[in-house]
């Protein structure tokens, strides 16, 4: 009888603090940018933005790639930091989760470059672009700027457009994309 004396004490009191009252559920969040088919080359470049500035878009970053992707770091880096020359798609993965998990936000501006047409046939592309990339962490509020220019060559297989070749170059007195990659690969 205390048994059931004490369980009906205790439902009364669970009932009075709003255990079992139905809650509204929580909005969800805005999906990340992202373009599901890359039907044009310049879909993917838009993508290839998409994956620095969201952290969620990380994980299809590789897939921005052709299976003999590589990317060229500047002759100027590859001099003075003693770095390799080229790297693969599975080492731009690695460095852009570690990018993401030690950065609080990124910011990517590609424009383009006065004197230098991008170069579109059917089935291939080059363009040309200056870029700015600015990285904040630690809560600082003034961001590390990256930037030069880049040529990326497009492919297009099965009908979507895929990066075959990333070339960086300096061109400012800012560290490059490529330095910013080195420095997160490990």
């Amino acid at each position: 009888m205390r048994n059931i004396a004490l369980l009906l004490v205790l439902l009364i009191g669970l009932n009075g603090c709003d255990l079992f009252k139905l809650r509204d559920s929580e909005p969800p969040t805005k999906p990340a940018a992202w373009n599901n088919y890359a039907t044009s080359w310049e879909l993917c470049l838009q993508n290839l933005v998409y994956c620095y500035a969201d952290s969620r878009n990380a994980v299809k970053y590789t897939g921005l790639f052709t299976a003999d992707y590589r990317f060229w770091f500047a002759p100027q880096d590859v001099n003075d930091y003693n770095l390799t020359s080229t790297w693969s798609s599975a080492q731009e993965q690695d460095m852009l989760l570690n990018l993401h998990s030690q950065s609080d936000s990124i910011s990517v501006t590609l424009s383009l470059i006065d004197g230098q047409p991008d170069e579109i046939g059917a089935n291939d592309a080059k363009a040309y672009r200056s870029y700015e990339l600015l990285r904040y962490s630690n809560g600082n509020a003034v961001p590390v700027i990256h930037s030069g220019n880049l040529e990326l060559h497009f492919r297009r297989t099965d009908g979507y457009w895929y990066i075959s070749k990333w070339y960086d170059y300096r061109a400012y007195s800012h560290p490059t994309w490529g330095k910013l990659k080195y420095d997160f690969s490990q």
